[in-house]
């Protein structure tokens, strides 16, 4: 049974208690130059980074009351351990978003039956000690150990003994225990101590760790795929009202409007820096742009933001199409563009 520790107010830090850590070393010692593991971490889900699935967290990698990301950006939160891998809406989990082993082990631990649901922080004041939700512990060679929680209840396939080869399947993507958004977190551990495996490095020695990936312990297809910018459009859309984050999460995106109903382009983006802006068009069945608008810059840097525009009703039934940018810095970071059909008012 899982039990895990928080040290956050926003969240959960992802520690296990001491009777689980016994499969480990008790000595908790930094990494030496001469203990370094070769890197053959493969990516703990199998799906399309930036198609299907996305880096919304990295772990924490200052050891002050700042938060810093591998990448020494602030794609995290103050203490957060692991590496948060998601899916866009809790409708998606029924995709059943495989997650697999990173490295051949053993299981040590597995823990399922807890509920998915997107933890309300308001109403949600106690998870029980089950922050991690349903979980897998993998213990590898070498003192390393790689923890996954958040999975898909009923979908845990191996059990505590067995022995899984690297890309084995443990269970799906979920949003059990204290997710605020259905995703894999992803933690490492080597010799009982929480390791940040893109850097290599234990977590909390310095800031100098960021950038420096040189040591890491992915594979170097991974290592590239989770060193680039984590900004990116989740999901975009036309609706008869500006969407509401909560409910796109929970509910998926919603209904697209006829042509009695105002026309509203939105996109939700993640990890949006500050001074970016969002570039939208629709194009009608015709070709012709119906609206072109840039949003104003933002303020400052959103894990999660949704942008909005328009307002009139179509003038006719058809095909629409629909380009979205997100910029930064005068380069274009993300981009989605898609075909949506609009019906008249009373056609199904």
């Amino acid at each position: 049974m899982f039990k895990l520790k928080s040290h956050c107010a926003t969240h959960s830090r992802y520690r296990l208690a001491p009777a689980l850590i016994m499969i480990l070393s008790a000595a908790i010692q930094p990494a030496r130059a001469d203990d370094q593991l070769s890197p053959n971490l493969g990516l703990p889900v199998d799906c399309r980074l930036g198609v299907d699935c996305f880096v919304q967290q990295m772990p924490d990698v200052d050891p002050g009351d700042q938060a810093l990301d591998p990448l020494c950006g602030n794609a995290t939160y103050q203490g957060h351990d692991g590496w948060d891998i998601r899916i866009r809406t809790l409708k998606d989990i029924d995709r059943q978003t495989p997650v697999i082993a990173t490295a051949e082990g053993t299981v040590a631990r597995v823990r399922d039956g807890i509920p998915d649901r997107i933890y309300d922080r308001a109403q949600d004041k106690d998870t029980g000690g089950k922050e991690c939700g349903n979980g897998v512990l993998v213990e590898h060679s070498g003192g390393l150990a790689s923890q996954y929680c958040h999975l898909k209840e009923g979908s845990i396939v191996v059990r505590p003994g067995a022995h899984v080869k690297k890309g084995d399947r443990l269970g799906s993507i979920g949003a059990s225990g204290l997710a605020e958004f259905p995703h894999l977190h992803l933690s490492v551990r080597k010799d009982g101590r929480t390791i940040e495996p893109l850097t290599g490095r234990p977590l909390g020695i310095g800031r100098e760790t960021c950038g420096a990936t040189g040591g890491s312990l992915f594979e170097p297809a991974v290592r590239d795929a989770l060193s680039r910018s984590a900004s990116a459009i989740l999901l975009v859309g036309l609706a008869n009202a500006p969407p509401e984050l909560p409910r796109l999460v929970r509910e998926g995106e919603p209904a697209v409007p006829n042509t009695s109903q105002p026309v509203i382009a939105w996109v939700w983006g993640i990890n949006v820096e500050g001074d970016s802006v969002f570039r939208m068009r629709i194009v009608d069945p015709d070709g012709k742009t119906l609206m072109q608008i840039e949003t104003k810059p933002l303020e400052r840097r959103k894990a999660n933001y949704i942008a909005y525009a328009g307002g009139k009703p179509a003038q006719r039934a058809g095909e629409y199409g629909l380009q979205v940018e997100m910029v930064s810095g005068g380069k274009t970071i993300s981009s989605a563009t898609r075909s949506i059909l609009i019906r008249s008012e009373g056609e199904r």
